[in-house]
């Protein structure tokens, strides 16, 4: 693969925004995001994709080292105590999914199947990373 792509999606992030409010889910969104980006490599991209889905960017890099770039990003995100507004603190987790992109695809057809990874790791229960 000349690249890899994951989309990322906080799990049950609506329920920090409806248990805490909308100005926890922000604050909730800066802390994945100052995070996760210590979690990957300085070539590696991440970047908020809508809502509360990012997307990661793994430029010249193979499947293996993606998988293991990814499950870092998730234990790392696993471990964070965010805390919010009244001294709450607010744990989360992030399901992945994770592709190469295949020559002479487009990249639209590379996210679709990150997508789709997407929605079966929150499909097999959530705080994963679902490759192919």
């Amino acid at each position: 693969h000349d690249f890899c792509v994951a989309i990322v999606d906080l799990d049950h992030f609506k329920r920090v925004n409806d248990e805490h409010g909308h100005a926890a889910g922000d604050t909730v969104l800066r802390a994945f995001a100052q995070g996760g980006q210590t979690a990957l490599r300085g070539t590696d991209v991440l970047a908020r994709w809508g809502g509360e889905e990012f997307l990661v960017l793994l430029p010249e890099t193979a499947m293996p080292p993606a998988v293991a770039g990814m499950e870092r990003l998730r234990q790392q995100t696993a471990a964070l105590r965010i805390a919010i507004e009244g001294g709450t603190q607010v744990a989360i987790t992030v399901s992945i999914g994770l592709t190469g992109h295949r020559r002479g695809e487009t990249l639209a057809q590379t996210l679709e199947r990150a997508d789709q990874l997407l929605h079966k790791a929150k499909a097999e229960g959530r705080n994963r990373t679902c490759i192919d």
